[in-house]
């Protein structure tokens, strides 16, 4: 790598408020350490900027970098030329010449930048993923989640529960289009908005269920399947708001902590909501001595019902707010990579 380049790169670190610097130790990345998958347009964007890289840190080093895109999108084997390098020809599964591709040239600092931009996406990815997977409600297939929704919200939720996983999977290739990014996040909101409606209604449709004068079998399973399509709808509310704040990248500190607290105040809300009802609902099977002459058994209802009251009176913060705090405020964080030339520039994210 040549002085111009080295001053490049010490000058971007300045800009953009980030260190780079070599690791000459053996790293075990089985320990302490979180693979971040990448998609094949992000590893050519690091691969790009490893050319740029000092000697110490990348296993080579060119004049110039390119960006090479194909005519249809698909990733093809450029010829290897004898004299060195690839020519702009590319071969199909077959090796016979497919067509050609065009190469455009790259400066170092937008190389740089993609790299890092593309492991910012991926690391992103990553913590989408993880809250994902401890929002049960909303994870369930849509068979199991079809098996709670009724009336007429459930066409309206089942599509944005679907609509939210779409763009929670495809985060990483959504951040690469523009235009599609704007109108995810625009979808986004329209989600966020119906989720808060749905809350209103179910929270509405919990009350008036308690207090309705049917038998205690069919008000303790009605009552259920409302709090399952509640439960629903907040994690609806709550991944809507969290995604549109990283599709949108806007990491301003007043922002995410007007988001955090917008979220956890409402979902606080809706658990007292929900807390009030039920213990009513324990209430009247407390109190409830069944119909003249006939005696029932009530206590596998007062069992379960008095478990979830126990539940959401316990004082603590629940788990669906733990997450979904700690996945914004992941965006605050300093995150540090480590970039393994050995395995052609495969990422990794140190852990906390």
């Amino acid at each position: 790598m040549n002085e111009s380049s080295d001053n490049t790169i010490q000058m971007l670190t300045l800009q953009n408020d980030f260190q780079l610097e070599p690791v000459k130790q053996e790293i075990n990345f089985d320990r302490g350490f979180t693979k971040i998958s990448l998609t094949n347009n992000q590893k050519k964007q690091i691969s790009a900027a490893l050319q740029h890289i000092p000697t110490a840190v990348a296993s080579s080093t060119m004049t110039n970098a390119y960006i090479l895109r194909f005519p249809d999108g698909i990733d093809h084997t450029l010829m290897s030329l004898k004299q060195g390098g690839v020519s702009g020809t590319w071969l199909d599964a077959s090796g016979h010449i497919g067509g050609t591709a065009s190469l455009y040239p790259m400066n170092i600092e937008a190389a740089m930048l993609g790299a890092f931009s593309a492991m910012a996406i991926a690391s992103s990815q990553y913590f989408i993923k993880q809250i994902n997977s401890e929002l049960q409600m909303i994870n369930q297939s849509m068979d199991k989640i079809l098996e709670f929704l009724y009336g007429d919200k459930k066409a309206e939720l089942l599509s944005e529960v679907s609509f939210i996983k779409y763009a929670y999977e495809n985060y990483s290739s959504i951040m690469g289009h523009n235009e599609q990014r704007a109108a995810t996040i625009v979808s986004l909101q329209e989600a966020k908005k119906v989720a808060m409606k749905d809350i209103e209604f179910y929270l509405c449709d919990l009350d008036s269920t308690i207090n309705s004068k049917s038998s205690i079998d069919e008000l303790v399973t009605n009552a259920f399947q409302i709090k399952e399509s509640l439960e629903l709808s907040i994690q609806l509310y709550g991944m809507s708001s969290v995604l549109e704040t990283y599709f949108s990248q806007n990491y301003d500190v007043e922002f995410i902590k007007y988001v955090e607290q917008e979220i956890t105040s409402y979902i606080d809300k809706c658990e007292k909501r929900i807390l009030s009802s039920f213990s009513a609902l324990k209430k009247f099977l407390n109190d409830y001595k069944g119909r003249l002459l006939k005696k029932e058994d009530k206590s596998q209802y007062e069992k379960i019902v008095g478990e979830l009251v126990d539940s959401l009176y316990n004082g603590e913060e629940s788990a669906i707010r733990k997450s979904l705090r700690k996945t914004l405020q992941e965006t605050l964080s300093a995150r540090e990579y480590y970039v393994n030339v050995k395995e052609n520039g495969e990422v990794y994210l140190k852990e906390a």
